[in-house]
């Protein structure tokens, strides 16, 4: 069997590397919602567009690699991401879940949160109390934590869908959307 496989390795393509390790910290694996194991990709004008979703939060970016449009699950080792053999999973209609007419609300720095361990929960604790004071909304800290290492614009939405939109300050093709925790 001749399998088609697409690999992006962090040495060759770091930007695209760091998307994809981005998007897949959104999987969750869980076996009774079998697309959270596999991140979903479709073409876009400039390459691909990646997406994962666990059911809580939705991961997704826009990377200069073209690959085959599919489901893949995909295999990350040595620094390098295959992505081979697309299966036929039903992928939900993602977009459905972000926000309309969101808000802006402010920034999160979450760029240089670095230092000894405790250094590094002190930066991301005023980070997290900056996110709450900026959106009146409570999160899954985890959900903050996947965004480190950037800058993020914050949208908002009330109403029924009450969702948080990050987007990459300097990339709006990269975002991540979640609900905040209940009241």
């Amino acid at each position: 069997m001749n399998e088609k496989e697409t690999v992006i390795t962090k040495a060759k393509s770091p930007e695209n590397y760091e998307k994809i390790m981005f998007c897949m910290k959104a999987m969750g694996g869980r076996q009774d919602r079998p697309f959270t194991r596999y991140i979903h990709i479709e073409n876009a004008r400039t390459g691909s567009r990646l997406v994962c979703t666990d059911g809580k939060r939705l991961h997704a970016a826009t990377i200069s690699a073209r690959i085959p449009a599919g489901n893949y699950q995909p295999e990350v080792k040595d620094n390098c991401v295959h992505f081979k053999n697309p299966v036929g999973i039903a992928f939900p209609a993602w977009k459905n879940v972000l926000p309309e007419e969101a808000v802006f609300k402010g920034t999160a720095n979450l760029e240089k949160i670095d230092g000894t361990k405790a250094e590094r929960e002190e930066k991301f604790s005023v980070a997290y109390g900056s996110f709450l004071f900026d959106t009146g909304f409570k999160v899954n800290m985890g959900f903050l934590r996947d965004a480190i290492g950037s800058k993020w614009k914050i949208f908002t939405q009330g109403g029924n869908k009450n969702l948080v939109k990050l987007e990459k300050e300097d990339d709006k093709n990269q975002f991540a959307v979640f609900a905040p925790l209940a009241a």
